[in-house]
C-alpha cells in the first residue's frame, strides 16, 4: 500500500519520532491537530519527557509543560529542570504525587534547599522513580537531613547529589551511622559531587550497602583519623572513582582496605596532592596485587603544579617502572604531559 498522507502513517511510526522529542515540541505539533492524534498524546503507549533549560524556558512553553502535568501525569517518563534559583517557583508549580505512576527521573538543578525539602518526602510514593539528580549550590552547608530524605526514598537506583563549588571547604553531612535495623536504600549507583570527610563517607555509604559504582570528592578534612574507623564491606562494589584534595598515598591506601570490595573492576584516582609516592610503580603493583585482585582498568592523573618560584616535588624514577611485567600485561601506560603551569602524569589502559 502506497503512502500519500502522513495520515497513512503507522501509529508505531509515530511513537518512534516521538522517542527524539520534547514533550514540549510533541504538544506544540500535535495537540488539537485531530482526534487520532489527540487519541495518541493520550494513550498510555506514550512516555512524555519533560526537559526545561533557563536559555528556552518561555510562556508558551510553561503553559504547554502545565498542561502535561495536568492532563498526562501517568505518562511523565521524566522530569529534567535546568533552571535559576530565581526561577524555582516553577518547580513549585509542578506539584508531583503518587499518580505520576510512570516517573522514573528527575533532575533538579539548581534547587532552593527549603524546598527541596518539602518535595521529598512527597516522592517516597512514586513507585518508579528510580534517578535523582540535585543540586543545591553553596546556599546549604549541611547535608545531612538531605541526604535522610533521600534514603527514604524506596526505588532509587542512582543519585548525583552536588552542593557546593568545587573548592569550597565549609560543607558537612551531619548524619548518623545507619543502625542495623534500620531500612537501608536501594541506591546502586551514587555520585557525591561536594566536599567528603572520611567519616562522613562512611556513615553516607552505610546506608548504600547495594552500591555497584561511587564517585566522591575527598575535599574536606575532619577530626576524625582515617585510622580509627571500622572496616567496610561493599560486597557489589565494581567502580569507584575519587577526585582526591587531601589523601596522602599512606592514606589511600588504609582508605582502599578500610572500604573493601572484592569485586572492583575499575579505579579512577585524581589527585592534586603533591606526594611523590603516588609515583611509585613498584608501590602501586604491589598494593594492586594485594587489595585489589579483579582490577580491569585503572585510570590515574597525578596533578604537579609549577612556576618559577614555586618548588613542587618531581618524579625521577626509573624509567623501566612502568613497564615491569605488570604493567604490560594488563596494558597500562604511563604518560607525562605539561598543561599551562600543571606537569601532568597519567596511568591508563591503552
Amino acid at each position: 500500500m502506497s503512502i500519500t498522507s502522513i495520515e497513512d502513517l503507522s501509529n508505531e511510526f509515530f511513537y518512534e519520532i516521538f522517542e527524539y522529542l520534547d514533550s514540549c515540541e510533541i504538544y506544540q505539533a500535535f495537540y488539537n491537530l485531530n482526534n487520532r492524534f489527540q487519541q495518541l498524546l493520550n494513550s498510555s503507549s506514550l512516555l512524555f519527557k519533560i526537559k526545561l533549560h533557563y536559555t528556552e524556558s518561555n510562556e508558551i512553553m510553561m503553559n504547554n509543560y502545565k498542561q502535561i502535568f495536568l492532563h498526562n501525569k501517568n505518562q511523565i517518563y521524566s522530569v529534567h529542570l535546568w533552571i535559576s534559583t530565581d526561577d524555582n517557583h516553577i518547580i513549585s508549580s509542578f506539584t508531583i504525587d503518587s499518580s505520576f505512576i510512570r516517573l522514573e527521573s528527575l533532575v533538579f538543578s539548581p534547587i532552593e534547599p527549603d524546598l527541596l525539602i518539602s518535595l521529598l518526602p512527597k516522592l517516597t510514593h512514586l513507585p518508579h522513580l528510580f534517578s535523582l539528580t540535585i543540586d543545591t549550590w553553596y546556599a546549604l552547608k549541611d547535608l545531612g537531613n538531605i541526604y535522610q530524605l533521600i534514603f527514604n526514598l524506596p526505588k532509587l537506583k542512582y543519585v548525583k547529589y552536588t552542593a557546593t563549588e568545587s573548592d569550597d571547604f565549609d560543607v558537612t553531612v551531619s548524619l548518623p551511622i545507619a543502625a542495623n535495623d534500620q531500612q537501608v536504600s536501594t541506591i546502586e549507583y551514587l555520585i557525591i559531587d561536594h566536599p567528603c570527610a572520611y567519616d562522613e563517607l562512611y556513615n553516607i555509604i552505610s546506608y548504600t550497602p547495594q552500591l555497584r559504582r561511587l564517585k566522591f570528592l575527598n575535599l574536606s578534612e575532619s577530626n576524625v583519623s582515617i585510622e580509627v574507623i571500622k572496616p567496610m564491606t561493599l560486597w557489589n562494589l565494581t567502580y569507584l572513582s575519587i577526585h582526591n584534595y587531601r589523601m596522602t598515598f599512606d592514606e589511600f591506601e588504609i582508605f582502599i582496605k578500610k572500604f573493601y570490595s572484592s569485586k572492583l573492576k575499575i579505579l579512577s584516582f585524581n589527585t592534586i596532592v603533591e606526594d611523590i609516592a603516588y609515583l611509585d610503580a613498584n608501590r602501586w603493583e604491589e598494593f594492586i596485587l594485594q587489595n585489589l585482585p579483579k582490577l580491569e582498568e585503572f585510570y590515574f592523573k597525578y596533578n604537579a603544579y609549577f612556576e618559577d618560584d614555586y618548588e613542587t616535588p618531581m618524579y625521577f624514577g626509573k624509567r623501566d617502572q612502568f613497564i615491569s611485567p605488570f604493567w604490560i600485561e594488563r596494558r597500562w601506560i604511563l604518560q607525562a604531559e605539561i598543561e599551562f603551569d600543571n606537569l601532568i602524569y597519567s596511568i591508563r589502559p591503552y
